[in-house]
């Protein structure tokens, strides 16, 4: 996994509230999907094909991106699409949108040589741990 920032600092709350109103029920099938998602997410991890789990993450990114315009935008998609040119196989914005963080699938090997070709992207080291978050700030 690959963590980027966007560069864009963003209140959650404030872009949720943007298109929280607006959700119809045509909104409801996208909201079925990304519950979905969370399903056959499951069942990647536990199963013996974590190489999918890329392909889940773009499946989310495209659903996502439905339920609001204020979700995206042009430098979210820029980064999204550069990343995904370099060898990604998904990848999705994480939280409420508008900014923030996005999270990639790519294999070990093309992460090493994306990071020493890119540098213009703030990537963000980070471990999975089954006590819940942490964060913890190292100067």
């Amino acid at each position: 996994m690959l963590l980027i920032f966007t560069g864009k600092k963003r209140i959650a709350q404030n872009i949720a509230k943007k298109y929280s109103n607006q959700l119809t029920t045509k909104s409801k099938k996208y909201i079925d999907l990304m519950i979905q998602h969370v399903t056959e997410g499951e069942k990647i991890i536990k199963g013996k094909n974590i190489h999918d789990f890329g392909k889940l993450l773009h499946s989310a990114w495209i659903v996502k991106k439905k339920l609001s315009n204020n979700i995206s935008n042009a430098k979210i998609d820029e980064i999204y699409d550069h990343v995904i040119s370099k060898g990604a196989t998904g990848g999705k914005l994480l939280g409420a949108g508008g900014g923030g963080f996005l999270l990639f699938y790519m294999k070990k090997n093309l992460q090493k040589l994306f990071l020493e070709q890119n540098k213009k992207f703030i990537y963000v080291p980070f471990k999975f741990s089954n006590i819940g978050t942490e964060i913890i700030y190292k100067d």
